[in-house]
């Protein structure tokens, strides 16, 4: 006996209404007996469901199983309602309505829940990440095309000795560009030429100017176009040049665009 033989024969039914013989009703109980879970779904009542789901005893009215409902088997079973364990039924109950794997339902429901939101979570930390690169792509792929400075801006600066670790000169982005004209205080010593090198920090060499002689202020006077530098800092290397025409390290500038 199998799933299909019991639907196709309507084995329900008829073991119900007792028109089983005995051979088939004890092969349709051992078969519910080793298939819980067919059992659960069949429409039996609760109490049958109860006696079905226990091994068989070696007293009962077959000689295998208690519950084969026979026209005696019904009346002994009616005679049994007076003494039936009420607790006992209602486990069952809760057992064959589903209440018992409940828990462990909702438990992987939470927890199925849980991982969702922690996917969502993961994704917008993600989207966020691509959004800022997006952005400085972006950002970068403008700035790779020159543009015309739409205004000319002046600094005055003064070097420092030493390489410094921060801008001495924090521009910021500059949208629309600008022309900056950079006038370097070179005015501490007798140098009158110098070598001026642009490097873009953590990249590489941007551009190197050499001999470029100061004016009679004592600056020397860089026009740069903004738009020519992507965002990020840049480090101004300023060498002299002495009487033997070799470059000495004169001072530092370090451009913020970003």
């Amino acid at each position: 006996m199998d799933r299909k033989y019991i639907e196709n024969e309507q084995v329900v039914d008829r073991y119900l209404a007792g028109e089983l013989t005995v051979r088939e009703a004890r092969e349709f109980e051992k078969y519910l007996l080793d298939h819980p879970a067919l059992l659960n779904e069949l429409p039996i009542p609760v109490r049958l469901k109860a006696r079905l789901s226990k091994r068989p005893q070696e007293d009962s009215e077959t000689g295998i199983f208690q519950t084969i409902p026979s026209s005696a088997t019904r009346a002994a079973v009616e005679a049994a309602d007076d003494d039936f364990d009420y607790e006992e039924e209602r486990t069952a109950d809760r057992r064959f309505s589903g209440g018992g794997v409940g828990r462990p339902v909702v438990f992987g429901l939470l927890l199925a829940l849980v991982g969702a939101l922690a996917g969502v979570v993961i994704f917008a930390m993600r989207a966020n990440d691509f959004e800022k690169q997006l952005q400085t792509t972006q950002r970068e792929t403008r700035s790779a095309r020159m543009q015309a400075p739409a205004s000319i801006q002046t600094y005055r600066l003064q070097p420092v000795r030493t390489q410094p670790a921060q801008p001495t000169l924090h521009l910021g982005w500059l949208a629309p560009p600008q022309l900056l004209e950079l006038h370097v205080d070179v005015s501490e010593g007798k140098f009158t030429q110098f070598q001026v090198t642009i490097d873009k920090i953590d990249e590489g060499r941007l551009m190197q100017i050499r001999r470029l002689t100061r004016d009679s202020n004592r600056e020397l006077r860089l026009a740069l176009n903004s738009s020519s530098f992507g965002p990020g800092e840049y480090l101004l290397r300023l060498d002299a040049y002495n009487w033997r025409g070799q470059t000495q390290e004169y001072g530092w500038i370090r451009l913020g665009l970003e």
